[in-house]
């Protein structure tokens, strides 16, 4: 998307090309494509792995060069005046009733309530709008949808969200300033495209992959590892792959790859699945192969891509090797606390943020919901906590003693 608005915005100076991985077999093996989004600038003089900001794609564009390096060695003269475009209404950085901070669904429903109320609120998203959900295949437990892909069902709540409040993705959040704000003293937040001063946050920034550990992980993230079978599933139609996991989202991906056409092998360190029991049935019915009490001790592979996975059976020891295209792991989430944390926001022993029922944090006037205060962690329970959260937002900002 960032490189289709270069082109339209400099036509004469920008050309994009959108390429499908599964009719250009041998353009995505030429350039080494094992997950998306992923970037090739100028036929490989520099790529870039996963969704970037505008600023960032364009810098990159124009350098050729990581941005952070750019950063580093002080190469971006005048680049901190940038600002992006927006599609959709915006509010430039100055003073706003409320921050909500991710675009999930506790975000976006957070936005509809706080500006149905009559703050000036704002939904700030770092990366893509719909969080985890609009990366699920197929939501089959949201009420009035039998079924529906994720990314149709945050497609419609978005959309319905920009109808009251701006939503502004890229744009992330740097660091938060806290004010008296029993005096009334406003909040700081710092974006990458400026500041504002709001009187309440709400902090909606969901939770983000739990890495497995082993040994080649990080090498081969992106060239054979992954952690989105809806994302890049379809790069290993006819393939073999292994799920490692044992819980809901496990055996989801697994299902999804399996009715895409790729062969699926779960690996579980346990003997029995934590997965709720019409998934363990269908996994049963697809014939789905299980290796229980395993756990992935190394990935191995070439220059270019995983092709191995180093296993231990847990009972009796025994060291085995399963050859394999490619591997998504799938045990869990982290909550983004990292905001939270700066604030000096409690935290549960979990490591998920602590509120009361009516989604108040320890920190006055700053409020969470949705996955990062952990729970049952679904969609109609963070769309709830985000009404809450909003509401007790309005309630403390028109009541404020």
């Amino acid at each position: 998307m960032n490189a289709i608005k270069c082109a339209i915005a400099k036509p004469g100076l920008v050309k994009a090309e959108c390429i499908e991985m599964n009719e250009n077999p041998e353009l995505t093996e030429h350039h080494n494509v094992g997950s998306v989004p992923h970037t090739v600038f100028n036929d490989g003089k520099h790529s870039a792995l996963g969704l970037m900001p505008e600023e960032r794609f364009v810098v990159e564009m124009v350098y050729l060069k990581d941005a952070k390096e750019l950063l580093a060695d002080g190469d971006l003269p005048g680049m901190e005046d940038q600002k992006a475009p927006s599609q959709y209404n915006t509010i430039e950085p100055g003073e706003v009733d409320l921050i909500i901070v991710g675009a999930g669904p506790a975000g976006l429903t957070a936005g509809i309530y706080a500006a149905r109320a009559g703050l000036k609120a704002v939904i700030l998203e770092k990366n893509f709008v719909g969080g985890q959900v609009a990366l699920t295949p197929v939501v089959e437990n949201y009420p009035g949808f039998a079924n529906v892909p994720g990314k149709q069902l945050m497609d419609i709540m978005s959309e319905h969200a920009r109808e009251y409040a701006p939503i502004h993705e890229g744009e992330g959040v740097d660091s938060i300033e806290l004010g008296d704000t029993v005096k009334g003293e406003p909040i700081t937040v710092t974006t990458n495209r400026g500041a504002y001063l709001t009187k309440a946050i709400i902090l909606t920034t969901g939770a983000s992959y739990r890495k497995l550990g082993a040994t080649g992980e990080d090498i081969y993230f992106g060239r054979g590892i992954n952690y989105c079978a809806s994302c890049d599933g379809y790069l290993y139609k006819g393939k073999s792959v292994a799920i490692i996991g044992g819980g809901n989202t496990a055996l989801t991906e697994a299902l999804h790859l399996k009715n895409l056409g790729v062969g699926v092998t779960i690996i579980h360190r346990s003997d029995s699945f934590r997965a709720q029991k019409p998934l363990q049935d269908s996994v049963a019915n697809e014939k789905i192969p299980i290796l229980w009490n395993t756990e992935v001790l190394e990935i191995q592979g070439d220059d270019l891509h995983a092709n191995n996975l180093h296993l231990r059976n847990l009972k009796d020891q025994t060291v085995t090797d399963l050859p394999v295209d490619g591997a998504f792991i799938a045990i869990g989430q982290i909550a983004a606390t990292d905001l939270a944390k700066a604030l000096g926001v409690t935290l549960k022993d979990d490591g998920f943020v602590e509120v009361d029922a009516a989604m108040r944090t320890n920190i006055p006037h700053v409020y969470a919901a949705g996955d990062i205060i952990g729970g049952v962690q679904q969609i109609v329970t963070a769309i709830g906590e985000g009404s809450i959260a909003a509401m007790s937002a309005f309630e403390d900002i028109s009541h404020p003693y």
